[in-house]
């Protein structure tokens, strides 16, 4: 009898070992991934072939013995510094480039227009995310870079961080006039930013160095043959004139687009004149017509007494390029657009109900498309109402809230209407599409995001805002990985690097799993995490 149950719990057990090996099967190269060679070794990029294909880069498949699913992480290395970037992550066995994009991709590595560089293509395997093996070969060339950002004129490049700087996202100061003196605008998104002004035709020139721009913003620099810099305080540009709608008092200002580079304003005109004006200010950088083209709807701007002339009253959408290596330009092109007002009062209970006071919240419309938002703080049971050119504007009907609170919307009345309450203290993202007549609140402030949060990288898990320590908190529970704190659900103002040290796009921070009391002073740029 007892060898009968010796014998039936042996089986069992090998059963038992055998299930977990099904259900676990061991992952082992059987053959690694070989690259197919170039059919040529040595590549020079320029204008002409930049949309041309660069050599396909293909690969034999990795073999490990079983039907696995595997993805392959491509990198090229310039072999003069090291330094490495993923070309891309797939699970199929080739990858494709253009010229231009593979230019961009090794001015990602250090390397420079003009010059010639040694590179190698790696690859690594990976079965489940459970191995990295890399493959039996590597692809190698050489490569001359060019700057498909150049001009026919002689320029230098404003290189931040120099010296490792990257040449792609350079501005450039142009000398079109061919005097020895480069001069032009660049924007820089943070404080205390470090830059040199390079040659461009000898990037082994530096004409200055130990540049700062002590605030971020958009510059004029300007640099003489004897490589003394000029450079302005931060410029925020706008059209000034009679045929604007504040006179030549007041400018209309623009927005900066940092992708595009290009000054941008919707405007309505009168026919009359207009300048562009850099910070409600003649003493400042301001622009005029070239003569004998004031009336032109696109064109050259100069540094003159020329103001624009407008033949017909219309809106229009008003374009400034600053950014052309000195050689400065605009445009106009009608609109059939309705413009809104720029923004709307929110008189409330909070501040008696005035909507001309400095205390009360306003909505912008930047693009003013009669679409509005604002973010600000409201106390519990806040009374409020749109106000807009002494017409005010409540709701019709209650404020339709999602199950957790967060965002609740509503029907406008333009004329009058309800009192718009909230009943729970917070800050609050109010927007208003004054088109369809509706508008939405939602609660918003400072949220933690990241792969270790609940939402991951896509939705933040918004923090509890106390106004009388001005702190912000929050009870979660993390998995192990990375966040940040970002506000109001945007990455314009973001912080990461250390919790006793946040800093403006600081890197991510990475956790433990576990829950967790997280508590943010933003004004002191410090947080803590305590395990519960």
């Amino acid at each position: 009898m007892k060898k009968i149950y010796f014998y039936t719990l042996l089986l069992g057990l090998l059963a038992f070992t055998a299930c977990e090996d099904e259900k676990s099967p061991v992952m082992e190269l059987q053959k690694a991934s070989a690259f197919e060679p170039f059919s040529q070794s040595d590549f020079t990029f320029n204008d002409e072939n930049a949309a041309a294909e660069f050599p396909e880069i293909k690969w034999t498949a990795a073999d490990y013995g079983v039907k696995a699913v595997v993805n392959y992480d491509v990198t090229l290395t310039n072999d003069a510094n090291a330094k490495t970037v993923l070309l891309g992550e797939t699970g199929t066995t080739s990858l494709k480039f253009t010229n231009g994009q593979m230019n961009t991709m090794m001015a990602k590595v250090g390397a420079y227009p003009g010059q010639t560089y040694n590179f190698t293509i790696t690859l690594t395997s990976k079965a489940y995310d459970m191995t990295a093996d890399p493959a039996s070969n590597s692809i190698t060339f050489k490569a001359t870079l060019f700057d498909p950002n150049a001009v026919d004129w002689k320029f230098a490049y404003v290189a931040v961080g120099y010296p490792d700087w990257d040449y792609t996202n350079a501005y450039l100061l142009g000398d079109p006039d061919g005097d020895g003196v480069y001069q032009g605008y660049a924007n820089f998104d943070a404080d205390g930013v470090s830059y040199a002004i390079i040659d461009g035709s000898d990037l082994t020139k530096v004409l200055a160095k130990d540049q700062t721009a002590a605030k971020k913003g958009f510059y004029g620099i300007k640099v003489d043959a004897e490589g003394k810099v000029e450079q302005t305080e931060p410029l925020v540009w706008g059209v000034v004139g009679d045929a604007t709608s504040g006179g030549w008092d007041k400018d209309t200002q623009m927005d900066y687009d940092a992708t595009t580079r290009l000054w941008t304003v919707t405007t309505s005109l009168l026919e009359k004149e207009f300048k562009f004006r850099s910070n409600n200010n003649w003493d400042s950088d301001n622009y005029g017509a070239v003569s004998g083209k004031e009336s032109e709807l696109e064109g050259e701007l100069v540094a003159g007494p020329n103001n624009f002339k407008v033949l017909k009253a219309s809106p229009y959408v008003i374009t400034m390029n600053l950014t052309n290596a000195g050689k400065y330009s605009y445009s106009m092109v009608e609109t059939t657009i309705e413009l809104s007002s720029a923004e709307m009062a929110l008189p409330g209970s909070y501040q008696g109900w005035d909507a001309t006071k400095d205390d009360c919240y306003k909505v912008q419309s930047a693009a003013r498309d009669f679409i509005y938002t604002g973010t600000f703080y409201f106390d519990a049971d806040t009374k409020f109402k749109f106000w807009d050119a002494g017409v005010w504007i409540g709701m019709m009907g209650p404020i339709s809230w999602d199950e957790a609170k967060n965002i609740g919307t509503f029907v406008l009345m333009p004329s009058d209407g309800d009192n718009i309450k909230i009943e729970t203290a917070g800050y609050y993202r109010v927007g208003a599409d004054m088109k369809k007549l509706t508008a939405s609140l939602t609660k918003t402030g400072w949220e933690i995001i990241g792969d270790a949060t609940p939402g991951g990288w896509d939705k933040g898990t918004v923090m509890n805002y106390d106004p009388a320590t001005k702190l912000w908190s929050v009870d979660v529970t993390l998995v192990a990985g990375e966040m940040k704190f970002r506000w109001d659900g945007a990455w314009t103002v973001n912080l990461g690097g250390s919790l006793g040290a946040l800093t403006q796009d600081g890197a991510n921070m990475k956790v433990t799993a576990g829950t967790y009391t997280i508590v943010l002073n933003p004004d002191a740029k410090t947080a803590t995490m305590t395990k519960k």
